[in-house]
Formats: structure tokens, sequence, C-alpha cells
């Protein structure tokens, strides 16, 4: 019960008692009252400040919980649920799962990997070789964090016709030619080993005038690897990409899984046919420059001078051949 009632009852109880044997006091009585009601209010205020103390005092208690440093199993076990994410990225048709994941790993138990998944058990260096191996991802990524998910560490080379022994041995399903959609036209290649696995070779040439001497010498190795491929009947497995230069960064970085971005029939673009066209024999040729840009027709150019330079020097090597002979 409130403490000012309380007391504003008893000095009435009182009160009505004195003035029934002494009249005239009623102004005093009054002024007793007022004087315990004050009181009695301002108990009742005091208290709940003390509780606001009390409860500000809990909340700045609550607030400050030790944090704690994730281990390095913990890390690690964070990067290898990033890997599937990034395997999920835009695939909502046919997501792959860690049941999907340990399959195509051939484990015995899809536990072995959903336990390394979940930071309960640590994996070994000889396990984490095998996730990489099985999946294109980068190791020092997934042990260390550094790097890219999808980086390619090996050496590259300086002429794209050198890549072709090794685009022999990997078999791939896929060779993309994936161009940026800039002035500068860089150009990388991708080869898909699998449905989940791709390969990144982090070298970029420019198909456009944005090059010297060794850049056309490039634009000419470039031709000659895609003839070279069509020859040998591999055109069919040959497929072109332009993106914008965002995307383009984040799949020449290894950021993103690429099936995220070449999983788009829609964006097929067979830039790399049109570029061989060098002499203009397609009907569309004329439109290679409004499709492609001016860049495109200059790295067309280049090769054929090259071309030419060529069967010039072999005709005068020819003749001096035939007088010698």
């Amino acid at each position: 019960m409130n403490i000012a009632i309380i007391l504003n009852t008893i000095v009435l109880i009182a009160s009505l008692l004195w003035i029934a044997f002494e009249p005239g006091f009623e102004p005093f009585i009054v002024a007793i009252t007022t004087i315990l009601t004050l009181i009695g209010l301002s108990i009742k205020s005091s208290k709940p400040k003390k509780k606001e103390i009390e409860i500000d005092s809990q909340i700045i208690l609550e607030a400050e919980p030790e944090l704690k440093e994730p281990t390095e199993v913990e890390l690690v076990a964070s990067r290898f649920r990033e890997s599937l994410e990034l395997m999920n990225e835009g695939n909502s048709y046919s997501p792959f799962t860690i049941a999907k994941l340990a399959q195509l790993m051939k484990l015995h138990k899809i536990g072995e990997l959903e336990r390394v998944f979940n930071a309960e058990e640590e994996p070994s260096f000889e396990f984490i070789d095998h996730f990489c191996n099985t999946f294109g991802i980068y190791k020092d990524w997934l042990i260390h964090g550094q790097g890219t998910p999808y980086n390619n560490p090996e050496q590259t080379n300086f002429d794209p016709l050198a890549y072709y022994s090794e685009i022999e041995k990997e078999n791939p399903n896929r060779i993309y030619f994936i161009m940026n959609n800039s002035k500068v036209g860089e150009v990388f290649m991708l080869l898909e080993l699998s449905d989940f696995k791709y390969k990144i070779l982090q070298r970029t040439w420019h198909v456009s005038s944005h090059v010297g001497g060794g850049g056309r010498s490039q634009i000419y190795g470039l031709y000659k690897l895609i003839r070279k491929l069509k020859k040998n009947y591999h055109s069919s497995k040959c497929g072109g990409r332009i993106l914008e230069p965002e995307v383009f960064e984040k799949l020449l970085s290894g950021r993103v899984f690429p099936d995220s971005v070449l999983s788009r029939p829609s964006h097929e673009n067979p830039w790399w046919d049109d570029f061989t066209d060098v002499y203009g024999k397609y009907p569309i040729s004329s439109s290679y420059e409004g499709w492609y840009g001016k860049g495109f027709s200059y790295a067309q150019s280049v090769v054929r001078d090259k071309l030419e330079s060529e069967s010039a020097n072999k005709s005068m090597q020819q003749t001096a051949n035939a007088a010698a002979d």
C-alpha cells in the first residue's frame, strides 16, 4: 500500500480524535498532513531510481562478455562452409550439399565431411588436399585464408599457343575464351574439367589496339591457338563469353565459383570463332566492328599482317632454296 496514504490515514484518525476534544487546531493538523504526504511521495519516487540503477548495472555487465578468438580449426571449417556457399551461388535448381560433396570425394561416410564442416573434427592435410583437388579449390586459401578460393598459382605463359599442350593434357569438357567488355579487350581462358571443377589460366591478353610489339605477337598466338584447336576437332568444346568488367575481374581473380557465371547458355558468345575470320569470309563479318568494337577489328588486322608477312618470308625462302638447287 502507498506509504503516503497510510501516514495520512493515521494523521486523519488522530486529528478527528484531537478535534473532538480540542477545537481550533485544524490548521496545524492540515500542515502536518501535507508534510507527511510529501515525505511519503519522496520515499515512493526514490525506490524506482535505485531499481533502474541496478538494472543499468546488470545491462552493462551483460553487454561485455569475454570474447573468444576462433581456433585455427574453426577458421578452416568456416572456409569449408564458404566454399559450399560459393558453389551454390545462383544454383537453386540442383544445389550442392555436404552429402553430395562427400559422394563426389568418394568418402566412406557423409559424417567424415560433415564433422569437418562443423569444426567437430580437424581435417588432415591429406584430406584437405583431396578436397581441393576434387573441387579445384586453392589450398593456401582453405588452410591459411590466403589468396582467393579459385586462384591458380601455376606459372602462366606469355604466348597463348603455349597452352595447347596443357589443354591436351587436361582434356577438359569445355574450353572458354573469356573477354572483358572494355576498350582494352582483356582475354583469358578457363577450362571446365567437370561439372564441379574448373581451372583458370590466369594470364590475360589484349584483343584490341592497346598493345605494343609483344601484345601483337600475343594476338597472333591466340589466333594460332584457336585455329589449332579447331583443326584438331576441339571446336565443339570451345565457348565464349563477353563479361562486364566487375564480373570479369571476379572470375579472373578466382573469387567466384566459375559455374555461377558460366551456367547461363544465353550468355554464350562466339567471338573467339569470329576472331579467326580475319579475311571476312563469314556472312556476318560486316557486323564484327558493331558487335565487338574497333579494337577487335584492329586485332584482326594484326593477324592479317602476321599471316602475310609469314607468307612472304616463306615464298622468299622457297625461291632461295630453288635458286640454290
